[in-house]
């Protein structure tokens, strides 16, 4: 009914600047000019309506973290502490595949609902979005290759090779356009690179990190589960870090922040950069296990902020196996996924 737009806005105009008078939902579908009743919305809603990107749930709101860190407590640099709890790989695979859906949380086999969202983008969505020329097969093979990508900085050539048919690429053009499309239906939620300050020293690389919109659609469309995951450790730390980049970029929305990555032309790197609106910022490494790569982790996050002439608030480590919350001697932050609040 897209007239209660045009209706909103009136009652709204007429209530003289009271907020927070209606919350309007919506299709993940971008409106079809010749389909859909587009002509009768005749205001933006610019100054009276915010739009906002829904997302599935982190795992404290879906119980599975038990909020002992607040991510607002390490911007103020507080000590941390929580309950010593021991996370198997196979609680942190079930929450992968399971993703943020609500649905899943009592469901036996949690694999079925991203499979069936994926399986709709073929079957359905394509078709309503009416789209001239568009080939299902290669933008299938897109889809895969993003899911055997996730969590890295993956160019438009690297993907046309990655996704072509028979050893022929995907035109670069053609790419962009079904990246496009995958923006439109909101299943992409990628990651942008950190610019530290307008006039710093350090270049930076620009491409952005390609996630999913939940670690259970790459999961999902790789024929990831629960049972062949755990043989595949390397690819699982792509998924835990799709998984703790997901969490993180809710705790900081909800903070006003936003969540980045940072890679330069020295090829260092740190996974994410917690960022607030007045400008602190964090490093994170972002890291499946703890005990063997907690030392290379710490020096990694050293390593860039001493790079960097406007210093971070913090440097952490998040572990999907790490036991406890502690502040290491060098002020490094280890903090389990699954202690993470906002």
């Amino acid at each position: 009914m897209p007239v209660i737009w045009d209706m909103t806005r009136a009652d709204i105009d007429s209530r003289k600047g009271e907020k927070g008078l209606y919350l309007l939902t919506g299709s993940s579908l971008p409106p079809q000019k010749d389909r859909d009743t587009k002509h009768l919305i005749h205001h933006s809603g610019a100054g009276r309506i915010a739009s906002l990107r829904m997302s599935t749930m982190s795992l404290y709101e879906t119980g599975d973290s038990s909020g002992d860190v607040s991510l607002s407590s390490l911007f103020d640099g507080l000590s941390i502490r929580g309950e010593i709890r021991k996370v198997p790989l196979e609680n942190i695979i079930h929450w992968i595949i399971r993703g943020g859906w609500p649905g899943n949380l009592d469901t036996e086999d949690c694999s079925l609902i991203p499979l069936d969202y994926i399986e709709r983008v073929y079957s359905s969505d394509l078709d309503k979005l009416d789209i001239p020329n568009i080939d299902k097969a290669r933008f299938r093979r897109l889809m895969l290759s993003l899911a055997r990508n996730e969590s890295t900085v993956c160019s438009i050539s690297t993907l046309a090779s990655d996704a072509g048919i028979n050893g022929k690429k995907l035109d670069d053009n053609t790419v962009s356009s079904y990246l496009k499309i995958l923006n439109d239906l909101y299943l992409l939620s990628n990651q942008e690179a950190f610019s530290p300050d307008f006039r710093s020293r350090v270049r930076l690389k620009i491409g952005s990190k390609r996630h999913y919109a939940d670690p259970s659609l790459p999961a999902a469309i790789i024929g990831a589960n629960e049972r062949n995951l755990i043989n595949d450790l390397r690819y699982l730390g792509f998924l835990f870090e799709s998984l703790a980049v997901h969490d993180l970029r809710i705790y900081m929305e909800s903070l006003g922040g936003k969540v980045f990555h940072y890679q330069d032309y020295d090829n260092d790197e740190v996974d994410a950069v917690a960022v607030l609106k007045d400008g602190r910022y964090g490093l994170i490494e972002i890291k499946l296990g703890y005990e063997n790569v907690a030392e290379a982790a710490a020096a990694n996050l050293m390593k860039v902020a001493g790079k960097l002439e406007r210093k971070p608030s913090f440097l952490a480590i998040i572990s999907g196996t790490a036991m406890a919350p502690i502040r290491r001697k060098d002020g490094v932050y280890v903090v389990p996924l699954s202690s993470l609040k906002p």
